[in-house]
């Protein structure tokens, strides 16, 4: 094994345990980023595949400045906060069980929503004339799948769904609103299938664990493991609906792996893992041009409708390198694209320490619009090592809807459970 991938496995390992000790919050900004990126690292380094080109020290260095500001910027809000007084996470659970929400708003915002939802869905599937899912080529097909403007509402199935999910968890009773509720999960459900996207259901899981692991009781070692196997499947499913066993088995050839045959099968998921950094070494070098602020507020130049326009004067093209066919970058892409390694130092310091600067509110002040907050930054955390949420606009729009409900009903003034 080589000595980095030990290195990382092994502290991976040791952070991990430290999660389950009494008192101890496993969902931790510092904790879970760590995790995440000690796995990728550890795995990276043991280059299983010929498609992975040797690191030097400058690309080690590259590689690692993103990760580390993020981690740095949360460290830096540890010290400010380390001598304020924080709820142990019973403690908060107990508080955000007993959180104020209005019935009547939470379920008329969720049938609204649901029926604007589905007028979208049945024009866009209309004017398109197909669905991804029942063409000959799905994966090619969900890409090309979109009208603007009425794609955003089709893209945001996750708002009906983690406010059915927040509805099942806070109200009590209401049997025959929970019934029709679940006829409401099953249809939005089913647009990952219909548009064959997996990318906004891993985001959604997140989200739902983080709001349940803070609302519900304790949460044991089994829950964690049934809940990656329900993620693996779930992902799996999907990825299965995307590519036949024709394009599973090139995938896997042309993967070049080192292993022998009889693991064929991890070259997918390991590929998936590692080829995010691998890209960005490879080919950080390769921008000459940087594009200052366009990637990293890609959001906002969709949403006004100019980013087209933009990207053809200027001939942006943030996934124009990538290895093969993985065409991921870990999160800090956009902004070395966009700043260099000023883009690097600086933004994930920033988003390290709002990250964690909501944590400790929630760890002082919980509430249901701050845990919704935290519940998308650890969904952002989770994902970071092949893509950067925060940079588009079907997430953003998304987490905004999500975020804004909350205020919507929840009842401050409420002193009793519900």
């Amino acid at each position: 094994m080589p000595t980095i991938s030990f290195f990382c496995l092994l502290l991976f390992i040791i952070i991990l345990i430290s999660g389950f000790k009494k008192n101890s919050d496993f969902l931790s900004p510092g904790r879970v980023f760590s995790l995440l990126w000690l796995f990728v690292i550890g795995l990276v380094e043991f280059k299983f595949s010929k498609l992975q080109p040797h690191w030097n020290y400058f690309d080690w260095f590259i590689a690692l400045l993103g990760i580390l500001t993020f981690l740095l910027g949360i460290y830096i809000s540890y010290i400010i906060n380390l001598d304020k007084s924080f709820l142990r996470i019973s403690e908060i659970r107990t508080k955000i069980r007993e959180v104020g929400l209005n019935e009547k708003k939470l379920f008329r915002f969720i049938v609204i929503y649901f029926f604007i939802y589905l007028f979208c869905f049945i024009a866009e599937w209309q004017i398109e004339g197909y669905l991804p899912l029942f063409t000959s080529k799905p994966d090619r097909a969900r890409i090309l799948f979109g009208i603007f403007g009425l794609h955003l509402i089709v893209s945001s199935a996750n708002v009906i769904l983690f406010l059915i999910i927040e509805y099942f968890i806070f109200i009590k009773a209401n049997l025959k609103k929970k019934w029709f509720l679940i006829f409401v999960f099953i249809i939005a459900m089913g647009n990952y299938i219909l548009i064959v996207q997996r990318y906004g259901l891993f985001i959604l899981i997140m989200m739902v664990f983080c709001l349940i692991y803070y609302s519900g009781r304790k949460v044991k070692l089994r829950t964690f493991i049934i809940f990656g196997s329900v993620i693996i499947s779930l992902i799996i499913g999907i990825q299965s609906l995307r590519t036949t066993e024709l394009i599973t088995a090139y995938i896997i050839i042309d993967s070049k792996m080192k292993l022998s045959q009889q693991y064929a099968e991890f070259a997918i998921p390991y590929m998936y893992i590692v080829m995010s950094i691998e890209n960005f070494v490879k080919y950080y070098s390769q921008i000459d041009n940087h594009s200052f602020g366009f990637f990293t507020l890609d959001f906002i130049s969709a949403i006004t409708g100019i980013k087209h326009w933009i990207e053809e004067y200027y001939n942006f093209d943030k996934f124009r390198l990538h290895i093969g066919g993985y065409n991921t970058y870990p999160f800090y892409w956009a902004y070395y694209y966009d700043f260099g390694i000023a883009g690097l130092a600086l933004i994930p310091f920033i988003i390290g320490y709002i990250i964690s600067e909501i944590y400790y509110y929630l760890r002082r002040n919980p509430n249901i619009v701050i845990l919704t907050l935290f519940s998308i930054a650890f969904a952002v955390m989770a994902i970071s090592y092949s893509s950067d949420p925060l940079t588009r606009l079907d997430m953003m729009f998304n987490f905004s809807i999500i975020v804004f409900a909350q205020f919507l009903f929840w009842n401050k003034a409420a002193k009793e459970p519900l």
